[in-house]
């Protein structure tokens, strides 16, 4: 054999080993699947979760409005301030005419034709030149021009702030929706849980009178109805969407979210609960209306319905207050 061919088959042999001790072969090891319990334990979790994103999309659905309405309050502030301006850049410029035509100055009349009140203030120094009877009118038309410069740049910081929160509500939501898909998906693949659909309404006939019967008979009549992550009816309610409508249809305003319905409602201890007494769970995450009897009407979660619930067996119980 040739020392080039022996060279050859050595280096052969060399790859081959080489590319038997580098292949391991990679073995797929699946998923050990959940039990009930571990699948109804993170489905909770998933609940929880969702309870506290929903809470925080509708306080910021709040500030949006608050954010929406100074907007709109600076913007006509700023527009009669802008007429008051006008108004008063007018008599200015008569002022200013005369004084020229009486030798009382021969350079003030330059800054009276400007409509930017930013150039009047750059401009402020030629006041000096006016006689000293027009101080106070002048003082007066200084003072207007500083509030319209202020009032124009407060409506564009509120306007900022608008597009800001809009930008964050929209964020928000996106990540919440991606939470209800898979949560969704989630009770789906569980093949138990919650469920929806069936009959529509229902009639409260406990012992609750005046105010509190109004607001149960509502939220009765809301039973089997979906629900739906900021919803406010009359298709769909969250947890606070329904305990906000039910009183409203009483007469009683307690406010739009979670937290702030357990502000605007007095405490109750848990063992003097009443029906129509708001119940709060999951760190103010979940708003539900005792009925009596340790249950309670409430809008759970993604995936099911308004139903009827014990108050016990919802999860962790924060509080209790009465409208």
């Amino acid at each position: 054999m040739s020392r080039g061919v022996s060279r050859s088959l050595a280096a052969v042999a060399c790859l081959t080993v080489t590319a038997s001790l580098t292949y391991s072969p990679v073995v797929a090891h699946a998923e050990p699947k959940p039990t009930k319990a571990q699948a109804q334990k993170k489905l909770d979790k998933l609940n929880d979760e969702m309870d506290q994103k929903v809470e925080q999309y509708n306080q910021n659905r709040e500030k949006l409005k608050v954010a929406k309405k100074k907007y709109t309050t600076a913007t006509k502030a700023s527009k009669q301030e802008q007429q008051t301006f006008e108004q008063q850049r007018s008599k200015i410029a008569q002022m200013a005419a005369t004084a020229y035509k009486n030798g009382d100055s021969t350079d003030v009349t330059g800054f009276v034709g400007s409509a930017d009140p930013q150039g009047v203030l750059d401009q402020a120094a030629v006041f000096s030149h006016l006689s000293h009877e027009r101080s106070s009118q002048l003082t007066q038309f200084l003072a207007t021009a500083q509030r319209l410069r202020r009032e124009q740049s407060q409506a564009k910081t509120a306007y900022d702030e608008v597009k800001s929160k809009q930008s964050e509500l929209k964020k928000q939501k996106q990540d919440l929706d991606k939470k209800v898909k898979k949560q969704e998906s989630t009770v789906r693949k569980l093949g138990g849980g919650s469920s929806g659909g069936g009959s529509i309404g229902g009639t409260y006939n406990g012992p609750a009178s005046g105010s509190a019967r109004a607001a149960l008979n509502f939220a009765f009549a809301q039973k089997g109805k979906p629900y739906s992550y900021g919803a406010t009816g009359p298709g769909s309610y969250d947890c606070s969407g329904l305990t906000m409508k039910a009183w409203a249809a009483a007469g009683v305003n307690i406010t739009r979210t979670t937290n702030s319905q357990y502000a605007a409602t007095k405490r109750v201890s848990k063992g003097d609960l009443q029906p129509g007494d708001l119940v709060f769970f999951s760190g103010l995450g979940h708003v539900g209306m005792y009925i009596g009897n340790g249950q309670m009407i409430h809008a759970p979660h993604t995936g099911d319905v308004v139903k009827i619930s014990s108050v016990d067996g919802h999860g962790s119980y924060y509080g209790a207050g009465r409208p």
